[in-house]
């Protein structure tokens, strides 16, 4: 797979997170420009699969640490600093709360 269409899964959360990230690994890390935008309802879509028990709170906080800081997406400009509070939250529930109780407040707060 390209770039384009890891990234695409990646956002989509349409592989397992260890098949992303195994495909991610064989890209660099460095880019000039961002190749793939993470939207609110990308986001939503993700968090609501979540809480009806497609993947386990373990899978949801990998897939965020995946995304957190790539160079090769940015957020939706009009909502970046809300979709980067999210992925924030995601990737680290030591710190922010356990992902059952937050994720329908990140849902929330993205709408």
């Amino acid at each position: 797979m390209n770039r384009q269409a890891v990234l695409t899964s990646l956002i989509q959360f349409s592989e397992t997170v260890t098949r992303l990230k195994v495909a991610l690994e064989s890209f660099p890390w460095d880019v000039d420009n961002s190749i793939i935008t993470l939207a609110k309802r990308d986001v939503i879509a993700i968090l609501e699969r979540f809480v009806v028990g497609e993947f386990d709170a373990n899978a949801l906080e990998e897939w965020a640490n995946l995304v957190e800081c790539r160079e090769d997406i940015e957020f939706e400009p009009d909502h970046a600093q809300v979709i980067s509070d999210a992925i924030f939250q995601l990737a680290n529930p030591t710190l922010c709360g356990p992902l059952l109780i937050k994720a329908p407040e990140i849902i929330s707060s993205l709408r």
